[in-house]
């Protein structure tokens, strides 16, 4: 059975995320990077169907706009449901603050989808991940939110940077959590996972 990297030794993320870059490099394949701008509005409720909604739509404005591209295209999406509500990206520090004060010592999800465009196939899906948050308190709230992490994460926090001392720890895939189902997609495409 040939590796991860074997099988997608490069592929365009449809996507501006750091995190997920240097998790498909860690595994040892060439990524070139080529965020999209597509419309991420959605009446949809249930928090599998908007990422893996919203990652086929990723996928799809990009192909609309580079159709002749023969490498595999792999977009995402992640959100967190939390008590029944979604939540993504916070606008600003004070929305930043709530997201991660709701969260302080109780549990949430992180639903990640994600859409591969590989041999001229359409592969998606969705993965989720829990994550329990360590009691906090509004002073280490703050100190937190003095990083930075939090602009353009969902739910205002980024478990491979300072994020991570925040969390008390995760059922599911890690990866989920950072924005990558890397489990899940590597078990589709019958690809083990080799961490370099």
């Amino acid at each position: 059975m040939a590796d991860f990297a074997t099988l997608l030794p490069s592929l365009i993320l449809a996507s501006g995320s750091v995190a997920r870059k240097a998790l498909l490099e860690s595994l040892g394949v060439q990524v070139r990077v080529h965020a999209t701008g597509s419309d991420e509005t959605h009446s949809e409720t249930d928090p599998a169907k908007v990422t893996e909604l919203l990652a086929k739509r990723k996928l799809a404005t990009f192909r609309e706009v580079h159709p002749s591209y023969e490498i595999p295209v792999l977009s995402c999406d992640t959100m967190i449901s939390f008590q029944g509500s979604l939540i993504g990206k916070p606008k600003d520090r004070e929305e930043a603050f709530a997201q991660l004060s709701q969260f302080d010592g109780r549990k949430h999800e992180v639903h990640s989808g994600w859409a591969l465009w590989y041999q001229d196939h359409l592969y998606s899906g969705t993965d989720l991940a829990v994550v329990c948050f360590k009691r906090l308190g509004e002073e280490r709230i703050r100190s937190y939110l003095e990083t930075g992490e939090w602009r353009g994460a969902a739910g205002s926090y980024r478990l491979q940077g300072a994020g991570r001392d925040l969390v008390e720890r995760i059922d599911g895939d890690e990866a989920t959590v950072i924005g990558l189902p890397l489990l899940q997609i590597s078990e589709i495409l019958g690809a083990p996972l080799f961490v370099k």
